[in-house]
């Protein structure tokens, strides 16, 4: 793959404005790994501080005369106490000062994922490296990023609404429905009754099923993007066209991916990955990883397939030890021994978010 470093110059971080680095160290050294900064940090973080500071913020309007720093830091995570007193904690005593602080840098991260479709037709293109399965050589039209980026433009909609930037937030709203109608027209795939990448090389592999695919279902679904009782006639029928092939991608998801009910992240070996040479059943070649294998619960969670969030789950959790494969990286599903960071966040994390949601829908 001819991989090498080199040290990025003015004209590169211009290039880069707004986007985040794979990377940050303590001294202020960055890292990116790809041959430009990563789709799915990006995008995640603006979903991710959006999702929080709206939330902050309600709760500011809510409990006016109360001051954030005088708030207990130890309190229920499902609480809006916990947000705040996460803000507190480092020093941060007003939503309002943050979103006026941050906002303006995080339309020039959106910014930055616009340039990233080179050709305009709704969807970003990415080269290698440049996703979380950043050993499996993915370039061209990728679905996971695509729900990154579709997740980023949600939330930070709901984020400019609830600051009163309406011209803002209606550009996003905007774009969002353009990456939707985008990835259905261009991702969708009636061969394989699911949503599959559309790579630029590596064409051996242009039509495998990667576990990752099943973000775009969450994305969709998230702060009712899809409105699956909408009265509008052509809405209901696009409505309707989205879950049937979120439960045909699930579907196709469950019989090409799972070996002995072990959710792996690529349906077949791979034949090349760069720069680090995976054997089959290392790293991301045909492994478990329970951050994605969260997701995947989350999102069947979103369609009430419950028998099969309760086969995920009783996988992450089975085990003479019984929570180790929650809280490794990666598991070898022939060894059952898992590897990688430990305890890794990432996993716990998504495992929690679907655990939440299944909960609330058997509830409500």
């Amino acid at each position: 793959m001819n991989f090498s470093s080199e040290v990025a110059n003015r004209k590169k971080l211009k290039e880069f404005e707004g986007a985040l680095p794979t990377t940050i160290y303590h001294d202020g050294f960055s890292e990116v790994y790809g041959q430009n900064p990563d789709i799915d940090s990006t995008a995640l973080m603006l979903s991710a501080t959006s999702w929080i500071l709206v939330r902050t913020l309600k709760e500011e309007e809510e409990s006016p005369v109360r001051h954030l720093q005088e708030r207990p830091v130890i309190v229920a995570e499902h609480s809006s106490n916990y947000l705040s007193a996460l803000l507190s904690k480092v020093g941060i005593t007003d939503p309002s000062k943050v979103s006026d602080f941050v906002i303006p840098k995080m339309l020039k991260a959106v910014s930055y994922l616009i340039s990233r479709d080179k050709d305009n037709d709704g969807l970003l293109e990415q080269n290698y490296n440049e996703d979380w399965m950043d050993t499996i050589l993915r370039s061209g039209k990728i679905v996971y990023s695509q729900a990154c980026w579709l997740l980023a433009l949600t939330d930070f909609t709901a984020l400019l609404l609830k600051v009163r930037r309406e011209t803002d937030a209606k550009k996003l709203m905007a774009l969002s429905m353009e990456t939707i109608q985008s990835v259905e027209e261009k991702l969708w795939s009636d061969k394989d009754s699911s949503y599959v990448d559309v790579q630029e090389s590596h064409e051996w592999s242009s039509r495998m099923l990667t576990q990752d695919v099943c973000l775009y279902l969450v994305a969709i679904t998230e702060n009712m993007i899809t409105n699956w009782q909408d009265k509008k006639e052509g809405e209901t029928q696009n409505a309707q066209r989205a879950y049937v092939r979120a439960i045909m991608t699930l579907n196709a998801m469950r019989s090409r991916l799972w070996k002995d009910s072990w959710p792996l992240v690529t349906e077949v070996e791979l034949r090349a990955t760069g720069p680090w040479i995976l054997k089959p059943y290392e790293y991301h070649n045909r492994t478990f990883w329970p951050w994605i294998s969260g997701i995947e619960m989350l999102a069947r969670s979103r369609f009430n397939l419950f028998e099969e969030c309760n086969i995920l789950l009783s996988k992450i959790v089975s085990g003479r030890d019984q929570h180790k494969h929650a809280f490794y990286e990666w598991t070898n599903p022939i060894t059952d021994q898992p590897n990688g960071a430990y305890p890794f966040r990432t996993g716990i994390s998504s495992i929690r978010l679907a655990l939440f949601d299944i909960i609330y829908k058997k509830n409500f």
